[in-house]
């Protein structure tokens, strides 16, 4: 006689003379299971013992809890795999060869499915809900310090007491697939009530996602689409058989819902709507499997067997309610989440902005390096006006301001006559990078990105050269023309000295402010973004195209002013902005007492060049002058680096882009840097076609 066969028999109660829904000796049972002594297997038995039939729904509900509690963190065992698996695999085998373990877990399970909703927990938890930040804050703080409510008839709060928090997911993997499937199994028709909570949660989650794509903020972006026509709406009204196709009609929707917003701005109700509806098309697709065609057992286990691996069904489902439950009292999580809702607003934009300063050919190339020597010039001009500001010694405000004034100014007209800036290019590259990576598919993309990066990287080298040696060369010329003009340097030899000092990596805070100031930067692209979202999303240009004072200045001009402001939207609220970040924020700084100080790498170089144009290398010392230089090599590598980095991981996040495939984008830059480093300085001949305008 087979094993498993004998096993079956020894397990039987009525061939041993026990009851029929008495369970075997300690011993006995611990054999059957293929244990060995220890409490976790003693334990199993007391669990199972305590699913008694006909006690009341309490008593099964603490039976249930307690049995899942064993499986995800019970007694530790002796094991080179999960313990969680190998407790799993005990209660599935006493399922199997004990039919009065069986009857009582049955038994009990029935009755708790029987008696408790599962809507809530299938169709709500894990999925966004309409509450906003500061309520969901409040329900989650009275949660975790106030004693619940009993509520015996949901199945969310059950399964909220099973797992607890995300170490008790660990287990959720491959392996568990199997003795999932068996334990679905063993179950047998006690799981049935389960199957009405699946089909009203799946009918709540086609109701809300039909509600939230009929909205205004969605409907207005699908032209000549009737409201009936809309597979969103249809969801609501199709049978099992057809969601399938409608969930696919519906992803293709909300792709040309996204295609819209690049023409008609992104609000964060669109934002939200988009990201629930997703949400909301994914969880229906794992509660599918569970509610087709009723099947008789022998051929779904014949099927089961023929399959080449068990399904993962059963797995995809405990995990998404289960980092659900976990994430409901994680505030992190609730910060991670409208964090991530919030960057995915505004780095649309910015991603949009950023495509403009990514070259391709030399032409490009060359282009970019002459923009970027206009920039410096202007930029040697922002130098000499901040130091006439401070010579001025005005109240600690007016200071910020009209260097606030200074630096926006001179980055407008910056802008305006198409000069470059290199750091304003760094965090607007990345989210342009982060959107090409979300566009593309399959497991070579981030091989195929790694040219678009050593592009990203010449341009900007390209722009920090023309920038530093631009600003180097005017202000050797302006001192020059100074001291023809006046006599004296424009800098006197203490300010001078205190100008070199102030950019020692060591002996100053040059490195925390060069860090400082590439989140500054950071934040400007931030700032670019949501100005020119929201200009499109109000369509100032159309208002001001069709305004009634074409009638007075004509409406081609108002059509030439609505197009100038449309196109230049993105580079005047970056520029003002980062104006104001750079003048205010060290007056603001010093009124509570922080010595905080913004170091701009060619700000830095042209404050520079005018000290030691003024007063010459021996009258600051050679040692300190070599120690600027190098806190101005630092402080252009942490502008680039620091505003790129926050840049790059906040679009990446908000492009949900894994976390594996971040770990491996550094890796593929660095091969092909090794291989080829001069592309990431100079193009080569065969750069690929040009590319849009890299200019602002």
């Amino acid at each position: 006689m087979p094993q498993d066969d004998a096993l079956a028999l020894i397990g039987d109660p009525a061939l041993l003379g026990l009851p029929s829904n008495e369970l075997v000796p300690r011993d006995e049972f611990i054999r059957i299971i293929g244990a060995t002594n220890n409490k976790a297997s003693g334990l199993l038995r007391v669990l199972l013992a305590r699913c008694r039939p006909g006690a009341p729904i309490e008593d099964h509900l603490i039976a249930i809890e307690q049995l899942g509690r064993f499986i995800v963190a019970g007694p530790s065992v002796p094991t080179a795999g999960d313990p969680a698996l190998l407790r799993l695999e005990w209660l599935v085998v006493a399922l199997e060869q004990m039919p009065a373990a069986q009857r009582r877990f049955q038994a009990a399970l029935g009755a708790v499915l029987e008696a408790t909703r599962g809507v809530k927990l299938l169709g709500e938890i894990g999925l966004p809900n309409n509450r906003g930040l500061l309520a969901e804050t409040t329900d989650r703080l009275t949660r975790r310090f106030l004693p619940e409510p009993p509520a015996v008839h949901e199945l969310w709060r059950l399964a909220g007491h099973i797992i607890r928090k995300i170490e008790d997911l660990a287990w959720l993997g491959p392996a568990a697939d199997p003795l999932l499937d068996r334990l679905a199994a063993a179950g047998g028709d006690a799981w049935k009530p389960l199957r009405a909570s699946i089909l009203d949660s799946i009918g709540l989650l086609t109701t809300r996602i039909a509600s939230l794509g009929m909205s205004e903020a969605l409907r207005t972006r699908i032209a000549a689409e009737s409201v009936r026509s809309s597979p969103l709406y249809r969801l609501t009204r199709a049978g099992l058989p057809e969601i399938p196709a409608l969930i696919a009609a519906s992803r293709e929707h909300l792709a040309h819902v996204r295609q819209a917003l690049e023409d008609h701005g992104v609000s964060l109700e669109v934002v939200y709507s988009i990201d629930s509806i997703e949400r909301g098309l994914a969880r229906i697709e794992i509660l599918l499997p569970f509610v087709g065609p009723e099947r008789d057992e022998r051929d779904e286990r014949d099927e089961r067997d023929e399959r080449e691996a068990p399904s993962p069904e059963i797995r995809t489902v405990l995990t998404a309610v289960g980092l659900g439950l976990v994430g409901g009292h994680s505030f992190r999580q609730l910060v991670s989440d409208s964090l991530r809702l919030l960057a995915r607003k505004v780095i649309e934009r910015a991603g949009r902005t950023g495509e403009h300063y990514v070259t391709s050919s030399r032409r490009e190339y060359w282009g970019m390096l002459g923009s970027a020597a206009g920039g410096g010039v202007l930029t040697c001009g922002t130098a000499i006006a901040k130091f006439l500001v401070k010579w001025g010694h005005f109240a600690l405000f007016v200071d910020g301001l009209l260097s606030s004034f200074v630096y926006a100014g001179s980055f407008v007209i910056m802008q305006l006559i198409g000069a470059t800036l290199a750091t304003k290019q760094p965090s607007m590259t990345a989210a342009a990078l982060a959107g090409t990576i979300r566009d593309r598919a399959g497991p070579g993309r981030l091989d195929e990105l790694v040219p678009l990066i050593a592009r990203i990287a010449r341009s900007q080298f390209a722009a920090a050269v023309g920038n530093v040696s631009a600003v180097i060369v005017t202000a050797l010329g302006f001192d020059f023309l100074w001291q023809y003009l006046t006599g004296t340097a424009f800098l006197d030899t203490p300010t001078s000295k205190t100008v070199v000092q102030s950019f020692d990596p060591l002996g100053s805070g040059t490195i925390f402010f060069a860090a400082l100031t590439g989140v500054l930067l950071w934040i400007s692209s931030l700032c670019a973004g949501w100005f020119e979202n929201w200009v499109v999303y109000r369509r100032l240009p159309e208002a001001i195209e069709h305004h009634r004072y074409g009638k007075r200045v004509g409406p081609k001009r108002m059509a030439k002013i609505a197009r100038f402001l449309e196109r230049e939207a993105a580079g005047f609220g970056g520029s003002v902005a980062l104006g104001f970040l750079l003048g205010l924020l060290p007056a603001f700084a010093r009124f509570f007492g922080l010595p905080l100080d913004v170091r701009h790498i060619t700000l830095s170089t042209g404050s520079l060049t005018l000290a030691i144009s003024s007063v010459g290398i021996d009258g600051v010392g050679v040692h300190a002058f070599v120690s600027a230089v190098i806190g101005i090599a630092i402080i252009g590598l942490l502008n680039f680096g620091v505003s790129f980095a926050l840049a790059l991981v906040v679009a990446l996040r908000a492009r949900d882009v894994g976390g594996g495939e971040r770990k491996t984008l550094p890796g593929a830059v660095l091969r092909r840097f090794l291989r080829r480093p001069l592309e990431f300085f100079y193009p080569p001949r065969d750069a690929g076609p040009p590319a849009a305008t890299q200019q602002h």
